[in-house]
């Protein structure tokens, strides 16, 4: 094992990781969450509620399914969302549609998350963390520390890593 080996394979979590996480809240929109995406030029976040507690993850993907998804099943999301739970009000057929009309507007980040975090500990190995995002088929993974997320590690980190590791030993 060469040294530019053996450094990279020494790093960990905490050491690669992107702090402060960009969080999306479970409240927003779909079109809120389009427009912080593309804003902060990210792909994929955790989702807080407005406490901070940690919900789940919503990325691209999850907009995509939720843009290709029939209307019926938009009426879904959208009936099950806000206007049910706080209003107590069950919404119309033709409510229902008005809504999905504008679905992006109208479906809640709530709807299209994954509600399960994939996380690693600030001292898991560069390895490690590239063994699981390659296992798991995943693009990013949340870092924790005492049970609090401290920050992300993404495929873009993980090579940057690699680069770093290799031009600093040239």
């Amino acid at each position: 094992m060469n040294n530019t080996t053996a450094s990279l394979c020494q790093l960990t979590a905490k050491d690669i990781m992107s702090t402060p996480v960009l969080t999306a809240h479970d409240t927003w929109s779909v079109k809120m969450l389009l427009d912080f995406f593309s804003q902060h030029r990210i792909t994929g976040a955790p989702v807080t509620t407005y406490e901070g507690e940690l919900k789940g993850v919503v990325t691209m993907t999850d907009v995509l399914r939720f843009e290709n998804l029939p209307a019926i099943e938009k009426e879904r999301l959208i009936g099950v969302s806000c206007y049910g739970e706080y209003a107590s009000y069950e919404l119309s057929h033709e409510d229902l549609a008005q809504l999905v009309q504008h679905a992006d507007i109208n479906c809640p980040v709530s709807q299209i998350m994954t509600p399960h975090i994939i996380s690693v500990a600030v001292n898991t190995s560069v390895p490690d963390v590239a063994k699981l995002l390659r296992e798991r088929e995943i693009h990013r993974v949340f870092v924790l520390e005492h049970q609090q997320l401290v920050g992300v590690i993404s495929t873009s980190n993980l090579l940057d890593a690699l680069i770093n590791a290799c031009t600093c030993k040239s």
